[in-house]
């Protein structure tokens, strides 16, 4: 005949693993409910932008940024850079219609990165933020002789 103390035992063991069991799956569930969502994706577009030779001014520097479903995003900041490099064109915020628009940009002072920009074009970049992941897009400029 098995002697008590050993069936108490393996009753308590049996009960301790369980008990660990429940524990650990609650705190993996809590562990998932507490991360946040990944941020949304999004979709950007550059337009062609122009340069006025006699002016030394670009123009039609824009974007449109817009989720998934192309439901335009407001309110995002967007930088203007020439194409590879960090050197600054502008900066615009996205309006109700997703749009990040310069309206007149002055070419940037290095000739290295003017000549890069007229041709290799530029890019448009928002940075993401908690709710909205990074995005850029890149288009050409066009010269204007008139």
């Amino acid at each position: 005949m098995p002697c008590p103390t050993s069936r108490t035992a393996a009753i308590s063991t049996t009960a301790l693993t369980l008990a660990s069991a429940l524990t650990v799956t609650a705190a993996s569930a809590l562990d998932h409910d507490d991360r946040p969502a990944p941020p949304e994706r999004l979709n950007a577009q550059a337009f062609y932008a122009s340069f006025d030779v006699l002016a030394r001014q670009i123009s039609g520097l824009r974007a449109r940024i817009s989720e998934a479903d192309g439901t335009p995003v407001a309110g995002l900041p967007v930088t203007f850079t020439v194409a590879g490099e960090k050197a600054l064109l502008c900066e615009a915020t996205t309006d109700t219609d997703g749009y990040a628009e310069c309206k007149k940009s002055r070419l940037p002072s290095l000739l290295a990165s003017a000549v890069k920009l007229l041709t290799g074009g530029y890019d448009t970049t928002f940075e993401g933020n908690s709710r909205y992941a990074p995005v850029s897009t890149h288009n050409s400029v066009a010269v204007d002789m008139r």
